[in-house]
């Protein structure tokens, strides 16, 4: 007997979005992998750079029609969103792979929390729920109280909470304001702030070498953790529910331990995967128990507003820009997936 067309559908969006959070989770080892090889700063613009020119031509004439208003809070946005990337990227240069994807993934708690005091909303009953998981995860993944986090542990925490301002930014600035253009301007200016604080601190600003491990990562992080990740959740999102989606999106810090495993070789204990557990527990909390009178707009998309595009940075791809571009970069409705901050 066959599937109804309806279901048929959903189930292929969910298939795709799952692709999704496969590429953001492999973002993690192989951004560190590419990092140890080339200064930080020199391959975020070069990815960025890429991902840019390919969402170029993605948003096409909507770009002119952007306005000056739009460019604006695009660069804005970018901006924070670079800054996310930064402190993600050079936290995987000092931690592992595994530790970094499950700490990205906290933004989902900062979101609520820093709701009430920028957007005058209320934290959850689930997102308390989620921090008090958080807090306990983190002591059993990193083998040591939340306070004394190692430094590259520290930098990705930072990080996390430079993308739950994004996401908040996402939803307090884009309504109104075409997805598709607003991404590439978001990428773009990651470009730029990265190539000029590669010119001015770094040693080199283009890869000497181009191995296969580099051209991979950028690739990776670049077409299938951004563009790609864009594409299908411009597309498919609005397929399933918001519960759903926000489901499949806590797959990503999973897929970073399982990809850290694999590829890098890294090894977590029991006890640091049951931390690792505990924080996808935390953001399954805040995300699929919202406020009572919250609109269901977690982890969707929001007709001609905002939610258009999807999540923001998700893990070293993904920052899902909304994204992620590294590793993520929420399941909130945001303006651009979040692997284009991965």
């Amino acid at each position: 007997m066959s599937l109804p067309a309806t279901r048929r559908r959903r189930l292929w969006a969910e298939f795709l979005l799952a692709t999704v959070t496969v590429f953001w989770g492999s973002t993690f080892p192989v951004v560190k992998d590419a990092v140890s090889q080339v200064p930080v700063l020199c391959f975020l613009w070069v990815r960025f750079a890429l991902a840019a020119l390919l969402l170029a031509a993605l948003a096409g004439p909507r770009l002119a029609r952007l306005g000056r208003r739009g460019w604006t809070r695009g660069v804005l946005l970018g901006t924070v969103l670079f800054l996310a990337y930064l402190f993600q990227t050079f936290g995987l240069e000092r931690t592992s792979a595994a530790n970094a994807g499950f700490l990205t993934g906290l933004n989902v708690v900062w979101v609520p929390l820093l709701a009430g005091p920028l957007l005058g909303k209320r934290p959850s009953t689930g997102a308390r729920i989620g921090v008090v998981c958080a807090v306990i995860g983190l002591w059993l993944l990193t083998g040591s109280a939340p306070w004394r986090l190692g430094p590259g542990d520290l930098l990705v925490l930072v990080c996390s909470v430079f993308v739950a301002l994004h996401v908040l930014g996402l939803d307090a600035l884009t309504e109104g304001t075409d997805a598709r253009a607003l991404t590439f301007v978001q990428v773009a200016t990651m470009a730029v702030w990265a190539w000029a604080g590669s010119a001015a601190f770094e040693p080199v600003t283009w890869p000497p070498a181009w191995t296969a491990d580099l051209v991979t990562a950028v690739v990776v992080t670049a077409v299938f953790a951004t563009v790609y990740a864009f594409w299908v959740m411009t597309t498919y999102q609005r397929y399933t529910t918001p519960a759903r989606a926000a489901l499949i999106y806590t797959l990503e810090p999973v897929f970073a331990a399982v990809f850290s495993v694999w590829l890098a070789g890294e090894r977590l204990s029991a006890t640091a995967w049951m931390g690792g557990l505990l924080i996808v527990a935390g953001t399954l909390a805040a995300e699929l128990w919202p406020q009572p009178n919250a609109e269901d707009e977690q982890g969707g998309a929001r007709p001609g507003g905002a939610g258009e595009s999807g999540r923001t940075l998700p893990g070293s791809g993904g920052f899902g820009t909304q994204a992620p571009p590294g590793g993520s970069p929420a399941p909130t409705a945001v303006a651009g997936p979040r692997g284009a901050w991965r």
